[in-house]
């Protein structure tokens, strides 16, 4: 039996009882993988057959040369580049970025403010000095809530130093993972560790 394959054919290969014959298809036999991408006939080797039937999942161009790509080894900055990401998901999750509402002793919201959040209600804070008012309304995740100015300002503060904590322990975390000399020691290091408590704020 003769193995053949060719890039016309339904799955490539086929079984003959005898060779093909030369003078039939003159040019039209070939060896190597670019003959077989120009539509020849390829008659494979026993080995080449062999190889094929220990690797069914092997490519046309991996049973003509007979080799297979090398293992993937992952490697120290593979392993650095992923935890790195898994540092910046944990600072931008719910994790590190939110601050809880309470009233009466219990959370009636979760939320956070975004930089730009945070500038927008900093000017409403100033223009709300500006003209002399006592109180501030503002939104806090879905719930609407008015707080003396005073307080929405000190609120404001904290929710500001608290994000720059977490920014300075993120920057720590990725210098603390550059310097690591094993991906064993990247995969054990922990992302989550060295944050600051959560901010609480108690409305009534």
């Amino acid at each position: 039996m003769k193995t053949y394959i060719r890039k016309n054919i339904k799955g490539y290969y086929i079984d003959f009882p005898n060779e093909i014959d030369a003078e039939y298809w003159a040019g039209k036999i070939g060896s190597t993988y670019e003959d077989f991408r120009a539509g020849k006939w390829i008659l494979l080797s026993d080995e080449q057959v062999a190889f094929h039937t220990e690797h069914p999942g092997a490519s046309i161009s991996q049973v003509i040369s007979m080799t297979l790509p090398e293992p993937y080894t992952r490697t120290l900055e593979d392993a650095k580049a992923e935890k790195i990401a898994d540092i910046e998901q944990y600072d931008q999750s719910s994790f590190v970025n939110s601050f809880d509402v309470l009233q009466n002793g219990e959370v009636v919201a979760s939320s956070w403010l975004t930089p730009a959040e945070r500038a927008n209600y900093r000017s409403s804070i100033d223009a709300a000095e500006l003209v002399g008012l006592t109180e501030l309304s503002l939104y806090i995740g879905e719930i609407p809530i008015t707080l003396p100015v005073q307080t929405a300002k000190l609120m404001l503060a904290q929710i500001q130093l608290y994000a720059d904590q977490c920014f300075i322990v993120t920057k720590q975390h990725k210098a603390a993972i550059e310097a690591l000399e094993s991906v064993e020691a990247v995969d054990s290091y922990d992302v989550t560790t060295g944050y600051p408590a959560k901010l609480s704020f108690s409305i009534n």
